[in-house]
């Protein structure tokens, strides 16, 4: 999934559904099927199965289009993949190196498009905020690899290859200027400190060079610098200026999507309008002067928001439960007696959980495939990897 992502037209279905169905032939030929599971392997299934549920019944019983369910299912198909893998002997090595090719990759073509089809549009085979965002989340999952290599005795050859996927997965997200995701950086940086196996002069020595490097990017970037002034300019302007200005820039529209989202929540605030219906809403809003003359979409830019206003409180609160269920098994299987194995497949899962959460504030990752995709095959991967080993570790 890593590998191809970003990097091969239809990669990610590509990678999904080979996953699915060699975990099917792996669970026929080996059954029967071990159901015993711990208390965090049930929360994270329930966490996978709670909100597709909430949108079936809000799909069915308004009559909607099922295609409002058709994303959210895939968080129930990929549960195969877990049961496959926590049955066998997994192996790190293709999933190290895919991340890397991920990221590396996506740099190329990043790269590729910026020089020879459209510097101001990059976006490989997807929407460009997408490719952004899963660019940035690839190149940090890579310097993460670290965990392994350091401990591991690999050769500094592979270390060196981890800085440079890191370097290509930020060059990508970087070239699309999908400044949403930028955001992460500190949260991803932060963890990477506080849980890498290191001194503390070497810690605070990283942080050194990693702010240094994002320091001379923006210098040295005119592209990245602009992205990044403009974004402040903006936000400053909608929020300090006497005119909203909000049909001016993205960040104004944005603005009044979230305010428009509020007001339309405050009115259908247990099960929502309904999946499929923001548009609709939004224009009488519009039409009512509640909200300025703004582009139409039909989410609100903001996936806490959206999924609000479609579902209510009740879909929230599985929404908030997915993050959270997934969130406990991964931070459960850092405890102090896990391999350095079992604790880099953690610390992967919680900045992927921590990553999509910040994406999501400012776009709505799961009305997007890939993203729906990727998220919930690279949990169940990552989890399943660290089952296994754990089960292995107590035999």
């Amino acid at each position: 999934m890593p590998a191809l992502v970003l990097t091969v037209r239809h990669g990610d279905n590509i990678a999904a559904i080979t996953l699915f169905i060699l975990s099917l032939i792996q669970l026929v030929q080996h059954r029967p099927i071990n159901f015993s599971l711990k208390t965090k392997e049930k929360i994270l299934i329930l966490s996978l199965i709670l909100l597709p549920i909430v949108i079936a019944f809000d799909v069915l019983l308004r009559d909607l289009r099922v295609r409002y369910l058709d994303y959210y299912l895939r968080f129930i198909l990929v549960i195969p993949i877990y049961f496959a893998l926590r049955q066998v002997k997994v192996s790190l090595k293709p999933f190290f190196i895919g991340i890397l090719l991920g990221a590396i990759g996506a740099g190329l073509f990043a790269i590729y498009q910026t020089m020879f089809v459209n510097s101001h549009y990059v976006h490989g085979y997807i929407m460009k905020i997408n490719f952004g965002n899963l660019s940035l989340l690839l190149g940090v999952m890579s310097i993460f690899g670290l965990f392994l290599l350091l401990n591991g005795g690999y050769k500094k050859t592979l270390i060196l290859l981890c800085l440079v996927a890191f370097g290509f997965g930020l060059t990508a997200s970087i070239l699309s200027g999908t400044r949403g995701g930028w955001i992460a950086l500190p949260l991803f940086i932060s963890v990477f400190l506080f849980y890498f196996p290191a001194k503390k002069w070497q810690k605070i020595l990283s942080f050194a060079v990693l702010a240094i490097i994002l320091i001379i990017t923006y210098s040295s970037n005119a592209y990245f610098k602009s992205r990044t002034d403009s974004a402040y300019h903006n936000v400053s302007t909608y929020l300090y200026s006497d005119g909203l200005k909000s049909a001016n820039s993205s960040e104004g529209v944005r603005f009044e999507l979230w305010k428009a989202a509020w007001i339309i929540f405050t009115e259908h605030p247990i099960f929502g309008i309904g999946s499929g219906q923001f548009n609709g809403a939004l224009k009488e809003k519009i039409e009512a002067g509640k909200i300025p003359k703004i582009q139409i979409f039909d989410h609100a830019h903001n996936e806490p928001l959206q999924i609000l206003v479609t579902t209510g409180i009740t879909g929230f609160l599985s929404y908030i439960f997915l993050y959270a269920g997934v969130s406990y098994y991964f931070y459960s299987s850092l405890s102090i007696s896990s391999t350095y194995k079992i604790r880099y497949l953690s610390t992967l899962g919680l900045i992927l959980v921590c990553g999509f959460l910040i994406f999501g504030l400012t776009n709505y990752s799961f009305g997007h495939q890939v993203m729906v995709l990727f998220f919930s095959v690279m949990v169940v991967s990552i989890a399943g990897m660290i089952r296994s080993m754990e089960l292995e570790e107590s035999a």
